[in-house]
């Protein structure tokens, strides 16, 4: 409001305004809504109970995430629970976590976080859920500082943080633990941008605040690549503040412009080392455009409508050669938007602003080139919604300015869309609990168009036991795609196990045929072989399982086995040994190795290995009856008693003229 003060002082007489002057007076003198419709609401003129308000909601929404499992079979075993980095914070550890990458990803800041939570409670997946709840908080009153410093009222950029805080669209990035680094880059991302924006409208401090936003850009991109789109979204605020475009100010961007380089080429190094930068294989080029537009629209469908999201959208299925119509429409939808936006510029650039904050921010995740298991994902979203709530945020503040009798059905349409909104959310983040609940509600979405959410299914049915379960998901898997060697591996292992050893025998040939350099294929097809008393052919397969892995235990005590079949004793207990030094107290290989010994009249290192299996299992008698019987033949009477004695105290059945022969 302006304050008139009255002072006994010469009046002056008014000057008068040119028109648009005045408008421009007139329209900067509005009243809150809110204030409009109820004068005692004062609480809502405040920003930090706006604050409060708004992250509160947030938390509600995304409040089932706390009781949510990790899910191994997507990728929380490869950056989390099987992650051998996070295990310790050492100086080794460190150096691994800023030179490494996991599953074609250079995220050394969240590697590191999750070793701080590692260290203080373990794999506890609360600890890990409540982290990224948390910060997705912060992300949240981040966007609110960020959108009254584009120039928004309180409770028009609380409005626009609100829709940003409970979308559906961001229960990916929060709900499963492997975003950690979603979360993290658009802290720093966000820290980065508002630190940039109060150095443009900074009349002071402007060296401190623009290497802020300038160290807080390198977090980001230390915490995901993706953040190498701020310079151009630097560009979207100068344009929006009507900075000159010049060379003066391409120059101050050319550190941000540099550090995105650096990061994207290293990336793109990373991504083809490990085989997940894919250009014309299945789909060409032409056709990975069109899927990059028709995603871009999908995002811009799915702000207004979230409905019917899932953790992986399959790929569209060919007519011959031919995508569905839709994808050839896409590009027609885009340049009609563009036009549209491109025309409001004559009187504001904020929906420009919006929609270049949008476009840019999110132009490098349009998988054009495949970078991905998919061409679609609810968690790219995670920084480029700001400009689309931005836009919310404005277009509020712009009805109560202009149309003023429609504010009080706008606010009540916006207050039903967030609890619409809000619904979907919780209900959403129910749907990440674990892998058979996430797993089942892509495959009800999309049952049978794609193999991967049936294998990681399986192997969350897997990992609970259910064999007949994970059989019949493995099976539909192979159905859809038969050229998945690690799920005709994990079929044949089943088989296996339920003694099925022809149907385990002819899984373990496919997978040989599908990956010639499968260790455990080898290894498990040479226990087929020693079943089978096909000794020859087991020690060569498990030779070959060996030279490709030899850290695989199972092939040498497997070997072993097959050696002691064939007579060859030494040879046997070496690989028993050898197994030893991958699985240090297995007592039964211990017995093994002294049934080995005893078979060659060595009494006395018998009496040593059968030793080592009653430490394992000082409760089992059958073994003092064994080292009993062995320090008979040494000449030990009085311990072959002690131990023969021992052993019917543990419920043995010993003969009672063997106790007599021993006094």
């Amino acid at each position: 409001m302006i304050n008139c003060v009255a002072e006994k002082t010469k009046l002056m007489k008014p000057k008068t305004l040119p028109k648009k002057q005045q408008t421009a007076k007139k329209t900067s003198n509005i009243q809150n809504p809110v204030q409009n419709l109820n004068p005692k609401a004062i609480l809502f003129q405040n920003e930090s109970f706006l604050a409060i308000f708004i992250l509160i909601a947030t938390f509600i929404s995304f409040l089932p995430t706390l009781s949510a499992d990790f899910i191994p079979s997507w990728d929380d075993n490869a950056y989390i629970t099987d992650n051998l980095m996070i295990r310790s914070i050492t100086m080794e550890s460190l150096k691994q976590m800023f030179t490494s990458q996991v599953g074609g990803t250079y995220v050394p800041l969240p590697l590191l976080s999750y070793a701080i939570e590692y260290k203080i409670w373990g794999l506890n997946p609360l600890a890990f859920h409540s982290t990224n709840l948390l910060i997705h908080l912060i992300c949240v009153f981040l966007v609110f500082r960020i959108l009254i410093a584009l120039k928004l009222d309180g409770i028009y950029a609380a409005a626009g943080a609100l829709v940003y805080g409970i979308h559906p669209m961001g229960v990916e990035s929060v709900a499963w633990a492997t975003e950690r680094k979603d979360l993290l880059y658009g802290v720093f991302y966000f820290g980065s941008l508002l630190m940039y924006i109060n150095y443009v409208r900074a009349d002071k401090r402007q060296k401190i605040l623009f290497a802020g936003s300038l160290g807080l850009f390198v977090l980001a991109l230390f915490s995901k690549i993706q953040a190498v789109s701020l310079p151009l979204v630097l560009l979207a605020v100068d344009y929006y503040y009507q900075r000159p475009l010049n060379l003066k100010i391409l120059f101050e961007k050319a550190p941000y412009f540099l550090l995105s380089l650096i990061f994207g080429v290293a990336g793109i190094f990373v991504l083809q080392s490990v085989g997940a930068l894919k250009v014309n294989e299945i789909y060409t080029l032409t056709e990975r455009f069109f899927f990059g537009i028709f995603s871009l629209g999908s995002y811009l469908f799915k702000f207004f409508a979230p409905l019917n999201l899932s953790a992986l959208y399959p790929y569209p299925a060919r007519s011959g050669n031919t995508l569905p119509l839709i994808y050839y429409l896409s590009p027609v939808f885009i340049l009609l938007l563009a036009f549209v936006i491109y025309k409001t510029t004559n009187k504001t650039r904020a929906i420009a602003f919006g929609g270049l904050f949008f476009l840019l921010s999110i132009v490098f995740m349009l998988q054009i080139f495949g970078a991905g298991a998919g061409f679609l994902a609810d968690r790219y979203i995670k920084v480029p919604y700001l400009g689309l709530v931005f836009i919310v945020g404005w277009a509020l503040q712009q009805n109560q300015e202009k149309w003023k009798r429609a504010t009080t059905l706008v606010w009540i349409l916006f207050v039903v869309f967030n609890l619409f909104l809000m619904t979907l959310t919780y209900n959403r983040c129910k749907i990440w609990k674990d892998g058979g609940t996430l797993w089942g509600d892509v495959i009800k979405k999309y049952p049978g168009k794609e193999a991967r959410p049936y294998a990681c299914r399986a192997i969350y049915y897997r990992s609970k036991g259910e064999t007949d379960k994970t059989l019949a998901d493995l099976n539909t898997t192979l159905a859809i795609d038969n050229r998945d060697a690690e799920m005709t591996l994990m079929r044949g292992n089943i088989f296996f196990e339920k003694g099925k050893d022809d149907s385990a025998y002819s899984d373990y040939m496919r997978v040989l045929k599908l990956k010639t350099d499968n260790s455990l294929a080898y290894g498990n097809l040479g226990a087929i072989y020693v079943r089978r008393n096909q000794l020859d052919s087991a020690v060569f397969a498990l030779t070959k399982s060996l030279e490709l892995d030899s850290s695989f235990a199972a092939s040498y005590a497997n070997r072993a086995v097959a050696y002691g079949g064939m007579g060859k004793t030494l040879e046997s207990i070496e690989d028993f040994k050898r197994y030893l030094i991958y699985k240090p107290n297995d007592e039964k290989v211990f017995t093994s190795i002294a049934v080995a010994y005893q078979s060659l009249g060595r009494y006395q290192d018998c009496i040593e290995w059968i030793g080592k299996a009653i430490e394992q299992k000082p409760d089992f008698g059958n073994y003092y009856l064994f080292r009993s019987e062995n320090l008979v033949k040494t000449g030990n009477k009085k311990q072959a008693l002690a131990d023969a004695l021992k052993a019917r105290a543990l419920g043995t059945e010993i003969s009672p003229d063997y106790i007599k022969s021993l006094h």
